[in-house]
């Protein structure tokens, strides 16, 4: 059967139908979704060195219903869809959409399958380039092979440039850029679009992690809003598209929120029965983009104020997900630079980092153009004295000092002063935190060394205590070996002081190299290449005492490292603890040549090598007199902060018990 459409072939060329094959072949993809289609495959078929090759759209739409035929085929420059486009662009296809193939092949045919008085019916309808002003169609039968309607359009592809064009690699941006946005907003009904066999991953070209839907009633009208973050500049960002419950674009508006200097390239889908064609008065921006100008009842004004305050609340709270993401990418950076402030490298120093990057992190929330072209020299300097101000007094006018360089809003002047006080509070009630696991580690270690000597031992005890809990020599050291011998401790100093290691240090023998060191530990200096400090702790099982013998140990470990001067420059300090439960008093002697230098338990200096012979209640009173002032001020009651930590209970009564004991202290993070 023969139709004509009511055009000659010269009007084709002067209708402005598209040249660019890509833009075809879109096409022709939104006529499958526009006509129901939940999943849409393109295809290439043939090979171009065996056969002729064609690429075929198949939908599982509704079919093209032939008694609609006159007004579809028929007709051009019109078409039932042309007030129905679910494109972002202004324009529908105007009836000229079908014609497309005439930039990338000289004929078209589509199989489809329709519904006609509850049958499934199917027929063919065939066009070419020659004579583009008629179709062709075979008379519509009841389908047998097929229990679902759907149209199947083939296009012979001649030009082998043309297939080229068609690849998915060449037309995946493309393809990302036109419907990326459709199958988000229609991921729970399973929508689907496969090009060449490959399924359109959206995740590549939208943050699926931040785009974010929800639904509000306005009176008796219900919305669902649906916020799409791009990955990259598209040129329909900061939109907002209302929808029709049909998925049309009833109108176009601008969100204001478009926050050039971080990238935030967004548009809002809302969709809801609502919105039907021509129900607002257009205007066009300078993009060709229909702006709502006006509304044509009082009625209708008074639902958007509404609608576009929860669209406004909805946006800000995906910006503020994206600024803290943006935010750590540009904290980590900063540090990367060495524009950071220095932290003691301490718990109180992370502490105090901790608190620095929260508030530095809303900071960069609420105005980001505070950061945004600094060089190192200006970032630093900011980045300093926003530290200086949060680590005084001075805290609190952080906020009035920031809003002399930016206009905050209320909500946003509400939010940073209530960042800078939590930060505050939350740096206490973590710093006290630490301090009451800490007692409570101390005083279960008293009891293993003091009461239950008996049962307890090194390895098993006091080692495994001390490799977990060794910041009770001090708040500086890092943990570098534990009972690893002089030569495998040694290659890992190396290490962390950026020397070449060597493996085969001269001055040292292979009997002095396989020496067994319990703990050693350096201090963070050591990574600035400046003034540095090394401690080596030698442990004993609680029954043993500090004797001469036990002392010469680490006389022996302090000279076998003096041996290698590459150890022995005079910016690195070494420091050697003998501890035990009880000193004697051969070794107590040795103190006294030592007084004036005011260090409790030093026993000998060899140059930059001091040695001392400590019990464990020197290391314990030690400890409190770190932090005397605090415990004073906390007074903690020990026993009720042991048995919240739960290392509190019976007193052992076997190795068992007290490797128990250990076992939940080993737990405790302090």
């Amino acid at each position: 059967m023969q139709w004509q459409v009511a055009l000659n072939n010269d009007s084709f060329d002067r209708a402005g139908i598209t040249k660019d094959c890509k833009d075809a072949v879109c096409e022709y993809i939104w006529n499958s979704f526009e006509a129901g289609a939940s999943k849409v495959s393109v295809s290439m078929t043939g090979n171009p060195l065996q056969e002729a090759m064609a690429l075929v759209v198949a939908d599982n739409g509704t079919g093209i219903a032939f008694d609609n035929l006159d007004k579809t085929f028929g007709t051009f420059l019109a078409s039932l869809k042309n007030d129905a486009t679910m494109r972002l662009k202004s324009q529908s296809n105007k009836g000229k959409g079908r014609f497309s193939y005439l930039s990338f092949s000289h004929s078209a045919e589509w199989r489809t399958v329709y519904y006609a008085d509850e049958k499934l019916m199917q027929y063919t309808i065939s066009t070419n380039s020659a004579d583009r002003s008629q179709f062709n169609t075979t008379e519509p039968v009841m389908a047998v092979d097929t229990t679902e309607t759907g149209t199947i359009a083939t296009f012979p592809l001649d030009d082998s440039d043309i297939v080229g064009l068609l690849s998915f690699g060449a037309m995946k941006q493309k393809l990302l850029e036109e419907f990326a946005w459709y199958l988000f907003l229609n991921k729970d009904k399973g929508f689907v679009l496969e090009y060449t066999g490959v399924p359109l991953d959206i995740s590549e070209y939208i943050r699926t992690d931040l785009s974010r839907n929800c639904s509000c009633k306005i009176g008796e009208h219900d919305f669902s809003i649906d916020v799409v973050v791009w990955n990259s500049s598209v040129s329909n960002s900061s939109k907002i598209y209302y929808r029709t419950e049909k998925g049309e674009i009833a109108a176009i508006r601008n969100t204001s929120f478009n926050k050039n200097t971080v990238n935030f390239y967004h548009a809002v889908f809302v969709s809801s029965k609502y919105f039907v064609p021509n129900m607002f008065i257009p205007s066009e921006d300078d993009s060709g983009q229909t702006e709502m100008e006006a509304f044509s009842l009082t009625e209708q004004r008074s639902v958007f104020r509404v609608l576009n305050k929860q669209i406004r609340v909805l946006v800000a709270e995906v910006l503020k997900a994206f600024l803290v993401q943006q935010a750590d990418a540009q904290l980590s950076k900063m540090e990367r630079k060495g524009n950071f402030p220095r932290f003691a490298d301490d718990e109180y120093g992370k502490l105090r980092k901790k608190d620095f990057e929260t508030v530095t992190r809303e900071l960069y929330c609420v105005e980001p153009k505070i950061f945004h072209k600094l060089n190192d020299t200006q970032e630093k300097s900011l980045l300093g004295f926003l530290n200086l101000l949060l680590s005084s007094e001075e805290r609190e006018n952080v906020l009035q000092i920031i809003e002399q360089v930016v206009s905050l809003t209320s909500e946003q002047r509400k939010s940073f002063a209530n960042v800078l006080k939590r930060s505050q509070l939350q740096y206490i009630v973590e710093a006290i935190s630490i301090i009451e696991k800490r007692v409570s580690v101390i005083e279960a270690l008293k009891k293993i060394v003091f009461d239950y000597t008996e049962f307890a031992n090194e390895r098993d005890h006091v080692q495994k205590l001390i490799e977990q809990h060794f910041w009770l020599f001090g708040e500086q050291y890092h943990m570098l070996t534990a009972d690893k011998n002089m030569r495998a401790s040694l290659s890992e100093f190396e290490k962390i002081t950026a020397q070449e290691p060597s493996s085969n240090v001269h001055a040292i023998s292979d009997k002095d190299a396989l020496q067994r060191m319990d703990i050693f530990l350096y201090s963070q200096q050591v990574i600035n290449n400046s003034d540095s400090e090394m401690l080596i702790v030698e442990l004993k099982a609680p029954h043993v005492k500090l004797s001469t013998d036990v002392f010469n140990q680490i006389v022996r470990y302090a000279n076998t490292i003096r041996k290698e001067p590459r150890f022995t420059g005079s910016s690195r300090v070494w420091k050697f603890y003998a501890v035990c439960t009880e000193v004697e008093d051969d070794v107590k002697v040795k103190y006294k040549n030592f007084e004036h230098h005011g260090k409790k338990g030093l026993a000998d200096i060899i140059g930059n090598f001091e040695l001392y012979a400590l019990s464990w209640d020197d290391v314990f009173q030690a400890f409190e007199a770190r932090h005397n002032f605090l415990l004073n001020k906390l007074k903690l009651d020990y026993s009720q902060v042991s048995a919240d930590l739960g290392i509190s209970g019976n007193d052992p009564t076997s190795k068992a018990d007290v490797t128990a004991l250990t076992q939940k202290l080993l737990a405790v993070n302090a």
